[in-house]
């Protein structure tokens, strides 16, 4: 599978989870890509989404 994502946006969202390991969810190329971190604090439940971007290959 073949799957871009803008690189700003996802340094965006990496850099505000403060986890130390991340579950990066992907279906397909055209579906959006659901970021969580692997362990949550107490009280969090955090999801971030990332829509791909066309690929020109």
């Amino acid at each position: 599978m073949s799957i871009g994502f803008k690189s700003t946006f996802l340094i965006d969202i990496l850099n505000n989870i403060s986890a130390q390991e991340i579950l990066f969810e992907l279906a397909d190329p055209s579906r959006a890509g659901v970021i969580v971190p692997v362990e949550q604090e107490e009280k969090e439940d955090l999801l971030m989404l990332l829509m791909p971007m066309m690929l020109n290959d």
